[in-house]
């Protein structure tokens, strides 16, 4: 019988417990182009797994359709033992799945931290009537306020807590995305492109906070083209071409795999 989203599931075998999130024989199609076609990928937790490909591939699509922003045409997403095929991206974050973009998109008028504290789940400020309990609330706010202020020390950005996030640079833009990922408490960060247009040296900076969160219990998918910069901080990777993924295995084993060798060069 077809799991129903949200519903738990039972894992199949060579699943269990191990992977946070299976995406099975995903189909994505667009008209007549199959973007992703039947493509399955099982990410561990408490690892960083990088999504690698050329150009048009199907990699972002299978990360939308991961993080809810397309249905599929086919096959399942399950994210920690429940079926959330086709649940919306708001359902996922709730669940505990944060996306970030390859280009960030801060509330640029607010300041780095509102843009932070927003991210938090369940925040008072999004009740009708909590205003009007102000000794309910207030230890609340500033609970959250002392966390955000932790996350963005830890992040390097606390200096800059009340600059309006619209005068960050490109690189700190990404930081401030991973400062609000923490602030939801997610459990699996999917990132698209993480250090694209970033200086090398704030590229090991952003790649090693992500390895320090890993090593926190946190768990990544990302893409990323810098294989050069990337691939030292990683744990496992897949490759895709035409819609399919065509190579998994360690890092180095897959970008030295003929197949995606090939894909690269236009074969």
């Amino acid at each position: 019988m077809e799991a129903v989203a949200g519903e738990r599931v039972e894992p199949r075998e060579g699943h269990g417990n191990e992977y946070i999130l299976v995406a099975e024989r995903i189909v994505k199609r667009f008209g007549g182009l199959v973007a992703v076609d039947n493509a399955t990928v099982k990410i561990r937790r408490k690892t960083i797994t990088l999504l690698i490909g050329p150009n048009g591939s199907g990699k972002t699509t299978l990360l939308n359709v991961i993080a809810g922003y397309y249905r599929p045409d086919g096959g399942r997403v399950v994210f920690e033992g429940r079926d959330v095929t086709g649940l919306p991206p708001h359902r996922l974050y709730h669940l505990g799945m944060a996306r970030t973009f390859q280009v960030p998109q801060p509330f640029p008028k607010l300041t780095v931290l509102e843009n932070v504290l927003l991210a938090a789940k369940r925040h008072p400020g999004e009740s009708f009537t909590a205003p009007l309990a102000r000794g309910k609330w207030l230890p609340v706010e500033e609970e959250l306020v002392d966390k955000a202020f932790s996350i963005l020390r830890l992040v390097g950005l606390d200096h800059l807590w009340d600059h309006p996030a619209g005068q960050l640079s490109g690189g700190q833009m990404k930081l401030l995305e991973i400062a609000r990922t923490l602030m939801s408490g997610a459990k699996l960060v999917l990132m698209d492109e993480p250090i694209a247009g970033v200086n090398p040296t704030l590229a090991h900076r952003i790649l090693d906070f992500i390895v320090r969160l890993r090593d926190q219990g946190i768990t990544f998918f990302i893409i990323e083209h810098r294989l050069d910069i990337a691939m030292k901080y990683v744990d496992y990777a897949y490759a895709m071409a035409r819609g399919r993924v065509i190579a998994e295995g360690r890092p180095e084993e897959v970008v030295s795999n003929p197949l995606v060798i090939d894909s690269y060069l236009g074969g």
